[in-house]
């Protein structure tokens, strides 16, 4: 196959594409003169119009989604989960957890301790916590 119609053929598979995409979008519900210009603007000229909205500004990408006591209780097995009363608890610089009765011990702590520094030095949760049981 020649050049000339290996681009015909990618530019038909561009505008089918195009097509697919501005029935999406009618579907989701947004008006036509918010969609780019549903002309094709491929081989025939045709330039799409500037966009009049402007890119959204404020956005951290680095902002984590969850708060840091739940990223650490959600990160934790079912085991590490059964031993503890209730969820983790941030209070300023600490992590807060209660053992159930008898599930105190240091093995139990030392492991939780060891996923929350995991999970700081992942940068899954930003600020670095001592762990307290309490």
């Amino acid at each position: 196959m020649d050049s000339k119609k290996v681009i015909e053929k990618l530019i038909k598979i561009a505008e089918n594409q195009q097509k697919i995409i501005m029935k999406l979008a009618q579907a989701q519900g947004l008006p036509p003169d918010s969609l780019p210009n549903s002309g094709s603007t491929f081989g025939g000229g045709t330039e799409a119009p500037a966009t009049s909205q402007p890119p959204p500004t404020g956005l951290d990408p680095n902002k984590t989604q969850k708060t840091p006591a739940r990223a650490f209780y959600e990160a934790m097995s079912p085991q590490q989960q059964g031993i503890l009363v209730g969820g983790p608890e941030a209070h300023g610089n600490e992590m807060r957890i209660k053992f159930k009765p008898g599930q105190a011990t240091q093995a139990n702590y030392d492991g939780l301790l060891k996923l929350l520094q995991n999970l700081t030095s992942q940068n899954r949760i930003q600020q670095a916590y001592q762990l307290k049981s309490v």
